[in-house]
């Protein structure tokens, strides 16, 4: 009878322990996973933009704060926060000339990421990883969107995985914006 006692309670104890560990990893948000890229150099790359009509290299944007943004034509939580890069590319980018919007198409075709961007009127530089997909493993991209904030010295400040919304873009643009005017 006690050996019978035992070993239900170490039952017991089992099954509990093993809920527990399943209830603290579900509530566990993936998403928030720190990087290791953080307050680090922003590792360089050379891309020519999708039509191919220019290249930038991301060193050269020394100076300027810079979104940098890894999507693909296939990711839908992409299509959410597609308008929400542009409306900041236009304010801040191309009307103000403030920060620089980047995004890298990763796992896609030329052929694809054009049409994405026209259906959802992307107009900032546009470009595609390397085949080897050597940006994205210098980034640490897991999934798409993920997007980096790097400051005017070219060091990233944040990480966001999952689309961005206006609210993030507007506290870390500002962040950046204010950090780059205490620099200069």
């Amino acid at each position: 009878m006690f050996t019978t006692s035992i070993k239900f309670w170490g039952a017991v104890a089992i099954i509990l322990g093993f809920i527990g560990i399943l209830a603290y990893g579900l509530n566990k948000d993936p998403k928030k996973v720190p990087s290791p890229l953080i307050n680090k150099e922003a590792a360089d790359f050379e891309v020519s933009s999708l039509g191919g009509t220019s290249s930038l290299r991301l060193s050269d944007l020394r100076g300027k704060p810079v979104i940098l943004n890894f999507w693909a034509s296939w990711c839908v939580e992409c299509q959410t926060e597609a308008h929400v890069l542009e409306s900041f590319y236009q304010q801040y980018d191309k009307k103000k000339q403030q920060i620089r919007v980047i995004g890298i198409a990763i796992q896609d075709t030329p052929e694809r990421a054009n049409a994405f961007a026209n259906q959802f009127g992307k107009n900032y530089f546009l470009a595609l990883d390397y085949e080897d997909g050597r940006i994205a493993l210098d980034y640490g991209i897991y999934g798409v969107p993920e997007t980096f904030f790097i400051d005017a010295r070219g060091i990233i400040r944040f990480k966001k995985v999952g689309g961005v919304t206006p609210q993030l873009m507007t506290q870390q643009i500002q962040t950046l914006l204010r950090s780059s005017a205490t620099d200069g």
